[in-house]
């Protein structure tokens, strides 16, 4: 509990920055950092604006990529919409596929995504259903380069929608994650979805991942909802639940447990270790989540730069000139290439190397180290 309240605190009091709240000493308009961007989409489903939080990849606009969305209910909690972002940030680099974070901010509480109390009317939380097939994904498609790989996430009464959705409209996402779900509303509901609904029926490949606390109280709830998966569910679709010892409601470390249970195989660094393996990888993945995933630049830069240390320099070579025709825009990949220059002689070449990384960014520190390196 102590660490979940520690994790927690440090996203709160980074939160200051999260919406380019500071500025520059240098540049008055220009924010110092930036987690997210606040926008909104007036919907006619629910007759109000939504408030929608917006976290794209660090290359997102120098790149040509297409990336999967992952969409998080609850947005307006900014500690935890931080720690996403963060999230997708650190383990993009080579653990998961980069992903496009969009937060749907609920400042009414995620209870509105709950049926009512007295007589358990689903309407609101069927209309947000509809409002995510009808407007906001089309919204998200038409105004960011997506692929075709969706994720939903919620927490708590967030978590019971993530469910919902789930057992009324599988196709709509991929993957959903729901942390510490408050199943324990309308469970004869959801158990007779889960028998006759149209996951039933669901043929294309779905996922449900559950985590939630020992000290909760949720565990004869999800188990029994687990009993009544298991022996309804297709064929097509997996499913899994995590139960952590004394983390309390919503893990703070349900996320990072959620995305690499997604992606469990993407980066296996012991077996890739040819360019054509890396190759092979990485299009086996491309058809196994329905679109291109690309091998990531950390996994071609370390491959690249152990084929310099063992001295094989012409491998390296052909490394970095395939990485350079798959991220044009990839300025550690130049650096990589310039130190194969430098280490064949050619230090003009290599100049020319360092360089284009700092056209890309003037600032790269790395390769001005190798610039001058080349220089003296």
């Amino acid at each position: 509990m102590k660490i979940t309240k520690l994790l927690i605190l440090i996203c709160t009091i980074a939160l200051n920055t999260v919406f380019a709240q500071e500025k520059a000493e240098n540049d008055p308009d220009k924010p110092v950092v930036t987690l997210g961007e606040i926008s909104s989409l007036q919907s006619k489903v629910l007759n109000k604006t939504i408030p929608l939080s917006i976290h794209l990849p660090e290359n997102y606009d120098s790149s040509r990529k297409t990336y999967p969305v992952l969409y998080m209910l609850g947005s307006d909690y900014r500690a935890r919409f931080a720690m996403l972002a963060s999230t997708l940030d650190y383990m993009g680099e080579g653990q998961i596929p980069e992903m496009i974070l969009i937060g749907i901010d609920l400042p009414e509480g995620n209870s509105i995504l709950l049926p009512t109390r007295k007589n358990q009317d689903t309407k609101i939380p069927d209309n947000y259903i509809n409002f995510f097939e009808t407007e906001l994904i089309p919204h998200v498609d038409n105004n960011y380069r997506t692929a075709p790989f969706k994720v939903l996430f919620g927490g708590s009464n967030s978590g019971f929608f993530t469910v919902y959705t789930l057992l009324n409209k599988p196709h709509l996402f991929n993957a959903y994650f729901a942390s510490s779900p408050s199943l324990m509303h309308i469970p004869t509901m959801l158990q007779q979805k889960i028998k006759t609904g149209p996951l039933k029926k669901l043929a294309e490949n779905r996922s449900l991942h559950i985590i939630y606390s020992d000290d909760e109280g949720l565990t004869d709830i999800v188990s029994e909802f687990t009993r009544v998966i298991e022996d309804h569910k297709p064929e097509s679709f997996t499913y899994k639940v995590d139960e952590l010892v004394n983390q309390g409601h919503v893990p703070a470390v349900d996320f990072t447990m959620f995305l690499l249970a997604l992606y469990s195989d993407f980066n296996p660094l012991e077996n890739l270790d040819t360019l054509d393996k890396v190759v092979q990888h990485f299009d086996m993945l491309s058809k196994r989540y329905g679109y291109e995933i690309l091998p990531p630049i950390s996994v071609l830069m370390d491959l690249g730069f152990d084929m310099i240390i063992s001295k094989n320099l012409v491998v390296a070579e052909e490394i970095y000139q395939y990485s350079l025709e798959v991220y044009p825009e990839g300025k550690l990949l130049y650096v990589g290439m310039g130190i194969v220059r430098r280490n064949q002689g050619q230090l003009e070449s290599a100049k020319v190397m360092f360089e284009k990384a700092l056209t890309i960014d003037p600032d790269f520190s790395l390769a001005k180290r190798w610039l001058k390196r080349v220089e003296k």
